[in-house]
């Protein structure tokens, strides 16, 4: 069991590792395990727990200090007497640490004691290959009963990297193993002004990694980002972790306090504690000095001085050979040589401990829970994760609980005040940060910025053009990515660009400021209304354009939400042609149910309007659009099983159709109703279906007349005229081979499909189930999508593969449970029902034919023949499996349940 409370910590790590894998790796993957085996062995052997292995390193702990200084002897002996048969010795670094630490309630089986084994990997990281290196807690242990010969050198106090206070550490000494190194490798060894951190440094593995990469390969690296990524403190961390690579030291200059570039060089000369003399100017000094140093220069915050900074970074790097630049700014500095590094926001993991740490520090009495999780991971996400900004809101726990802060994020720059007293003005608010970024913008990129605010989910360049009216826009566009507050992101083979959403909740509040906001949203709320015209037409789209085009509506759904949004209380006639075209596209994509409740809403505006008679204009358009809405609610409607519903508003569109002669509106309205009305098996379907395919013909509109040709056909087989079906199946396929890929060619699949059923022919059922799941898939439509998937778990079913059908039915009951169709959801409890009577669980399946039962009572939507045909059989089987009283009581259970339990059981 891991040892708990006070525990000693081994920590090793191999001298050179890196090198020796890159030069020898075979070689070093027979030494490698070797090393392994002999370190494994004398931890195991002294009674220590081995809790991580990463590359080369181990970690173990144990329950007392004198089992780890047991280990350490052997491991090091070991390691001196080896016969090492592929490459030289390999020389090992071991560190001892004695602290507090607990198992952490999280399962996960790590330790909670962050800074005890961060000064155990510290104090590693300082000795050489070796050496063994103990702090002072364990030598206070170890110093009465020490083994014979064994003794513990005082090395003195030394600075190591994250630790706030220097540590006194010794080195243990034994007279069969090496005793004499170079000098630690603390911050104290190499000359530098590296400020001490007062806070430990968390995350950013992977970023320090890669800037120290870029570092070996170039001679200026600028690490660019918004304001409070952290810039200022990597770069301080990379400078600690090269301070062994330069002779000369690692030198920071902040350059935030400076106003004026002149003060460049004489901040330089003052860090390197040089003097002006006369008739020599402080330039020529500063670069004499450097001229022959091996030195790592850190410039920090250059971004008000970026022009300053590039002419003496230029001028630097081209007489003093020895001399790498690590330089930090909003944007970079754009001159030959450069290589930027863009800092991006902690990832989620990173952040929560971030968030915990800082929080910690702030109110000792707090812990992540259960039940602050969640709000934790809101405010990290919700804050970009923005270290600073991350930081600002943990320190508000002596205030509030996670929960609080995270409801008050809205308010965000109200909230997150009250930095530390002792940063730099702009680092103790969030809005302070970002002011000072604003601040250095031109005139037109703060325009620019202030209009980007009304986008929600990111843009594209033609979008921004359109909404902000700025003839330069790519060129200010340009200028706000450069500088870092504009990100951007390739997304089919078109960039598009973002706010984090601190920047975009910033901008919007000077957008108010500014008195553009309705101005701006009215641009936003055109510009995507035109975007999306003609997406009502389900007819639309028959080609692969087309298809693009409402692909490429899914990446902009969060613009059009807020766009009708604005235009439902602003411009209510408009919002409806919206709203019919968004909710059609929604539809496509899975969000069945949303699309009809914003539908619903702006009819219910629209025919709360005043009258315009008197215009004969105005009145035409209003009725061109009022029809467009109820065609779209039609359909949207049957995607949720409302089939009245559906019928009622799409005689509604019938009848303005005819009113106004929108010959194409009326066919499409009547096929639609047509459709509707097969569903439950109404009289008037085929009159409005052949009504449909006349109007159609006169268009010589063939993705009409396939809609046309599917419901007769679909008509004459619910009937029983298998011959007359065949007959406009033909037609469907015929007109459907001349043309592209389309919905109807994947609905008459769909119809295909479902005869070939009834008729026995499963194989043949299922290809065609599978060729229009492929056209769905191609095409996009979610809802169609799970339609075809549940229909090939139907054949499975009807095949005997029961393993698969269960499979596909777990898959589509959630989706149709995410769409609300409630009907569907019955149905699919009905196939886990009969799939449980043919594996002998009647319990089950009697529970979930009820609960189906109370779903279908409370829709009114009755199952197909076929469906009750099939049921009707599979509920007999049951009621001879159960005794009637008890078969009773599992359906009254089922029919007391939700939907959501229901499915639950089903999923179970």
């Amino acid at each position: 069991m891991l040892p708990t409370g006070t525990v000693t910590f081994l920590f090793t790590d191999i001298e050179g590792s890196t090198r020796l894998w890159q030069e020898q790796p075979q070689a070093m993957a027979v030494s490698h395990a070797q090393h392994d085996a002999i370190l494994r062995q004398a931890i195991e052997a002294n009674h220590g727990y081995i809790f991580q292995i990463v590359g080369d390193s181990f970690s173990a702990a144990f329950h007392n200090a004198g089992a780890g200084l047991r280990a350490v002897l052997s491991a090091q002996r070991s390691l001196q007497a080896e016969a090492w048969r592929q490459t030289g010795p390999l020389r090992v670094r071991i560190a001892l640490h004695t602290g507090a630490a607990e198992i952490l309630t999280d399962g996960s089986g790590k330790y909670d004691g962050y800074a005890t084994i961060a000064t155990a990997q510290r104090v590693m990281s300082a000795a050489h290959g070796g050496q063994i290196l103990l702090t002072q807690s364990t030598h206070d242990l170890l110093e009465q009963d020490l083994p014979d010969g064994i003794s513990l050198r005082d090395m003195g106090e030394h600075r190591l990297k994250d630790l706030r206070a220097p540590l006194r550490l010794y080195q243990m000494c034994a007279p069969d193993l090496p005793t004499e190194f170079p000098a630690i490798k603390s911050l104290d060894t190499r000359p530098n002004n590296l400020p001490a951190q007062l806070t430990s440094f968390i995350g950013r593995e992977k970023e320090i990694n890669e800037i120290k990469a870029l570092l070996d390969s170039a001679r200026l690296v600028t690490l660019t980002g918004s304001g409070g990524t952290g810039k200022t403190r990597l770069s301080t961390e990379v400078g600690l972790d090269e301070l062994n690579s330069f002779t000369n030291g690692v030198w920071m200059i902040e350059l935030a306090p400076l106003s004026d570039p002149a003060q460049i060089i004489p901040a330089l000369a003052q860090a390197f504690g040089l003097q002006e003399l006369p008739f020599n100017p402080l330039a020529n000094l500063v670069t004499d000095y450097l001229r022959d140093k091996k030195l790592l220069l850190i410039l920090d915050n250059c971004e008000h001085l970026i022009d300053g900074c590039a002419r003496l970074v230029n001028d630097l790097l081209r007489q003093c050979a020895g001399l790498k630049i690590l330089a930090s700014s909003r944007e970079a500095l754009g001159i030959a040589g450069e290589m930027a590094y863009r800092i991006p926001s902690l990832a989620a993991s990173e952040s929560t401990r971030l968030f915990i740490d800082r929080a910690r520090a702030a109110n000792s009495k707090f812990a992540l829970t259960d039940s602050n999780a969640s709000a934790v991971a809101q405010i990290c996400q919700r804050l970009d994760g923005i270290p600073l900004a991350i930081e600002l809101a943990a320190a508000r726990t002596k205030l509030f609980s996670a929960d609080q802060i995270a409801a008050r994020l809205d308010d965000r720059f109200r909230l997150l005040v009250g930095g530390s007293r002792t940063a730099v003005p702009r680092q103790q608010t969030l809005r302070a940060l970002i002011d000072w970024s604003y601040d250095l913008l031109s005139e037109e990129e703060k325009g620019l910025l202030r209009i980007a605010s009304v986008f929600v989910g990111g843009w594209t360049l033609d979008a921004l053009e359109a909404v902000s009216e700025d003839p330069d826009a790519f060129e200010h566009l340009e200028g706000l990515i450069n500088k870092s507050l504009v990100v951007t992101e390739e997304h089919n083979s078109e960039m598009r660009y973002f706010l984090l959403e601190t920047i975009r909740q910033y901008a919007r509040e000077k957008l108010f400021e500014a008195k553009q906001s309705s101005a701006a949203r009215d641009r936003h709320f055109i510009h995507y209304k035109n975007s999306t015209s003609g997406l009502w037409d389900i007819s639309y789209f028959a080609g692969e354009a087309q298809t693009q085009r409402l692909k490429s509506m899914q990446v902009e759904m969060e613009n059009l939400r807020a766009a009708f949004e604005w235009g439902l209380q602003n411009h209510v006639q408009d919002a409806v042609e919206l709203a019919a075209n968004m909710a059609m596209s929604m539809s496509m994509m899975g969000g069945q149910a949303e699309g009809t409740a914003i539908l619903k809403a702006a009819m219910e505006k629209f025919r709360a309007l005043p009258p315009v008679d008197a215009d004969a204009d105005a009145s035409r358009l209003r009725k061109e659009i009022y029809v467009h809405g109820c065609f779209s609610l039609g359909v949207l409607l049957q995607g949720t099983n409302e089939i009245m519903l559906s019928r009622s508003v799409l005689q509604d569109a019938i009848a303005i159709a005819r009113e106004i002669g929108d010959k194409h509106m009326l066919g499409l309205a009547l096929e639609m109703y047509a459709n509707a009305s097969a569903m439950i098996k109404a009289g008037d379907a085929l009159a409005a279906a052949q009504e449909g395919l006349e109007i159609f013909r006169e268009l010589n509109n063939s993705t009409g007349m396939q809609m046309a040709y599917s419901n007769l056909a679909r008509w004459a087989a619910i009937h029983g005229d298998f011959q007359e079906s065949e007959k406009y199946v033909a037609l469907t396929q015929a007109s459907t081979k001349s043309g592209a890929i389309s919905i109807q060619s994947g609905f008459l699949n769909m119809g295909l499909g479902i005869g070939a059923r009834s008729q026995g022919r499963l194989e043949v059922a299922q290809r065609h189930f599978e060729e229009g799941l492929r056209i769905m898939k191609y095409i996009g439509h979610k809802g169609m999508i799970a339609a075809m998937t549940s229909e090939i778990a139907h054949t499975q079913r009807a095949l005997g593969n029961y393993t698969e059908a269960k499979k596909t039915y777990r898959e589509t009951i959630k989706v149709f449970q995410d769409y609300g169709n409630r009907p569907s959801v019955a149905h699919q409890l009905e196939c886990f029902a009969m799939i449980a009577i043919v594996e002998e669980e009647p319990k089950r399946a009697a529970i979930l034919f009820g609960a189906a039962e109370t779903i279908r009572d409370v829709t009114g939507h009755k199952p197909t023949d076929e469906e009750q045909a099939e049921e009707a059989g599979f509920m007999s089987r049951l009621r001879a499996m159960l005794p009637k009283t008890e078969f009773n009581t599992l359906l009254a259970e089922g029919n007391s349940m939700t939907m959501e339990q229901a499915i639950q059981l089903a999923l179970s």
